[in-house]
């Protein structure tokens, strides 16, 4: 699954402009930060902060029978284990948790001011989009 989507991905870069690309690129930190922004947020709005943790469950699935010299003697069930993941709630210091608010909406001033420089700069190199 994780090579499919490796292939998917790369094959949609490939019908990118390199304008796109460049565009991309630029506003890659304001998303980070505008993720984080909103993460923060909810946290303070719920009071509490959601840690995401594995953990494993059994799973029944359909595998190839037993194999004697050449012959297959055919599909049985065989138990695999399938790892999962969870949110759980954590508690969190609601004071700190307001100053990184504050921190990452200051970062974000800086950030996007760099990143409508960087867009300028794309829109120079690839004028033809």
């Amino acid at each position: 699954m994780r090579t499919f989507a490796l292939i998917l991905s790369l094959s949609l870069a490939a019908c990118a402009s390199p304008r796109e690309i460049c565009e991309r690129d630029a506003l890659r930190e304001i998303r980070v930060l505008d993720a984080l922004i909103v993460e923060t947020r909810q946290t303070l709005e719920r009071g509490y902060a959601l840690r995401r943790e594995p953990y494993s469950r059994p799973r029944l699935e359909l595998c190839q029978g037993a194999t004697i010299g050449e012959d297959q003697l055919g599909v049985n069930f065989c138990n695999t284990t399938q790892i999962a993941y969870r949110d759980r709630p954590v508690a969190v210091d609601l004071e700190a948790e307001a100053r990184k608010l504050k921190s990452l909406k200051k970062k974000r001033k800086t950030a996007a001011r760099e990143a409508a420089r960087r867009l300028a700069a794309c829109r120079r190199q690839y004028p033809e989009g």
